[in-house]
């Protein structure tokens, strides 16, 4: 009786996943809208909670990695193809849907990280936090900078892109 190798056996159980069959699979751009307003929603909710601090500190993380989880899924399958794609053609509409809708989102993020290297110095300085706590906060404020970056740009062009209904007329 002959035994497969450790490797093979894996790459065995990965293939019965079926992931490696997707990941060849070029993926469906679509637009995102309900999934971008989401993950937006969740993450401004989240950070809200966390600045009230105290035991929303701890909830307000919660909620705020699942706005995270969900903006993950954005670039991925939304509108805008990727930055350096080898399966994707990417031709001067995709180049100039993805210059908008990033400098849509840059002097958002810009203005939102502004106010939080101001805000979160002065909510310590007001309010006595202690530094634990304003360490949390300031990594809270970075993932939710990370919602943000995958968000805005995919509701951008979701929102100029015509459904699909529209296209066909």
């Amino acid at each position: 009786m002959t035994t497969k190798p450790f490797l093979e056996r894996l790459d065995n159980i990965a293939d019965r996943t079926g992931i490696p069959a997707l990941a060849k699979q070029q993926p469906r751009r679509r637009p995102l809208r309900g999934l971008a307003i989401v993950a937006l929603a969740l993450g401004t909710i989240g950070m809200t909670m966390a600045l009230f601090g105290g035991r929303l500190l701890g909830l307000g993380d919660g909620v705020l990695v699942v706005g995270l989880a969900l903006s993950v899924w954005l670039p991925l399958v939304g509108p805008i193809k990727p930055w350096m794609s080898f399966t994707e053609r990417v031709d001067e509409l995709d180049v100039q849907i993805r210059a908008k809708a990033y400098l849509t989102a840059l002097p958002i993020i810009l203005l939102v990280a502004m106010c939080g290297l101001v805000g979160l110095p002065t909510l310590a300085w007001l309010q006595q936090r202690p530094p634990a706590e304003m360490a949390v906060l300031g990594g809270l404020a970075a993932m939710y900078l990370l919602i943000l970056w995958n968000a805005i740009p995919t509701l951008h062009a979701s929102w100029r892109r015509l459904p699909a209904g529209e296209l066909d007329d």
